[in-house]
């Protein structure tokens, strides 16, 4: 069956790469094909290797490293001098728009489901940050205003990494059932942000004067690029949680400077080889996604969770976003497009597979809640971001 499964993933692998272009243009994208095969095989894996795959410890170190060298990829290519003459946007994103998302979230959250105030605020930050590679088609659309791209990218390479200190305090309040302390959330949210600074700042700088050195006295050879910028991605993550730092932040300011302090000229092709890389794995994940997915959707719909996936798609994000762009230097339409592309992703992924290494009673309607927003993310979003961006055209 092992082998069965194998051949139809190399199939499907092989019948994107050549149709490609014809995907695109149908309004496929590879998340929604991977996903949906991912699901089709569910129906032929046993039912113990589908609850293997629902072991969050087993599924969760593999999401967090393919996370950690997507945003660094994704950081690596921000065009920070555009950056600082539109750091308005990202700004509001991150410190109007997602601090409010959450708070409309929770609302929503609790109005729809049979949830406490602290699991409604749970659920409400596992579906608030954004994963920019659900749009990559738009993000790649050379017509559409770079100023929007970026503040996007940036608001999707720094919004999960702001979220985990507040998961992980929520988190715990739940499990200890104790009460809830804004100076406790407060010094996580200061040391994990700190730390994560501090570890790509050092890493960055050691690696660039490495990287030259290295190059300089003609050790470094071009063949193994494509594992070098994974390399330090890997590296800058694993670091800062081993020093209790948030790995994420920390790998996308690591590629936010190695933008801005490693100017050589193969830089673009490390960059490209460590995306393949990245793509390839992240496939793979939304494949066992589509697996996990199909185990949860076996054991029936829930309406109440459904309703607020499609709340928290359409509605949800939309809002706060629309709100906390009021009076900025934007048009309507530029406005629409920036609370439109929210999808959720990987980071939510990881969440979800973060509640799912602890048992709690309650965790099993957030988890359900949590998957059938992502999943409509992936095929709305996905289906949506051609159209949009021709409307820049």
């Amino acid at each position: 069956m092992t082998y069965y499964i194998l051949a139809g993933a190399g199939f499907v692998l092989f019948i994107y790469s050549i149709s490609i272009r014809q995907l695109a243009k149908a309004e496929i994208t590879a998340p929604i094909l991977f996903v949906s095969f991912g699901v089709l095989l569910g129906f032929f894996v046993p039912k113990d290797a589908l609850l293997t795959l629902s072991d969050g410890h087993i599924m969760l170190p593999v999401v967090e490293v393919v996370l950690a060298i997507v945003l660094f990829s994704d950081a690596a290519k921000t065009r920070l001098c555009v950056l600082y003459d539109s750091y308005q946007l990202p700004l509001r994103l991150l410190l109007i728009g997602l601090p409010v998302t959450i708070l409309c979230g929770a609302v929503f959250a609790y109005w729809l489901l049979p949830l406490p105030w602290l699991g409604a605020t749970l659920l409400a930050v596992i579906i608030s940050p954004t994963d920019a590679a659900l749009c990559k088609g738009f993000l790649n659309e050379q017509h559409v205003p770079i100023r929007l791209r970026e503040a996007i990218n940036v608001e999707s390479g720094l919004n999960d990494g702001l979220c985990v200190p507040i998961f992980l305090f929520l988190l715990g309040v739940f499990i200890s059932n104790q009460e809830a302390s804004l100076l406790t959330l407060s010094w996580l949210f200061f040391r994990e942000l700190g730390i994560a600074c501090i570890v790509a700042l050092v890493v960055t700088y050691l690696a660039i004067v490495l990287m030259k050195s290295a190059k300089k006295h003609h050790l470094f050879a071009t063949t193994t690029s494509p594992f070098l910028f994974v390399g330090i991605a890997l590296l800058v993550f694993s670091l800062t949680q081993a020093f209790h730092g948030s790995g994420f932040i920390a790998a996308f300011l690591c590629g936010l400077l190695f933008d801005r302090f490693y100017d050589d000229p193969i830089k673009d092709t490390l960059l490209k080889d460590s995306e393949h890389i990245a793509d390839f794995a992240t496939l793979l994940i939304w494949t066992l996604f589509g697996l996990m997915s199909f185990s949860l959707l076996s054991f029936g719909l829930n309406i109440g969770a459904l309703i607020f996936a499609i709340l928290a798609v359409v509605v949800i994000r939309i809002l706060p976003v629309m709100l906390c762009l009021i009076r900025s230097d934007t048009q309507l339409y530029e406005r629409m497009t920036l609370a439109w592309f929210g999808p959720k992703g990987l980071a939510s992924v990881v969440f979800v597979l973060m509640l799912m290494t602890v048992t709690h009673d309650e965790f099993t309607l957030i988890i359900e809640a949590a998957v059938y927003t992502i999943l409509l993310s992936i095929f709305i979003h996905g289906v949506s971001t051609r159209p949009v961006s021709l409307r820049f055209k």
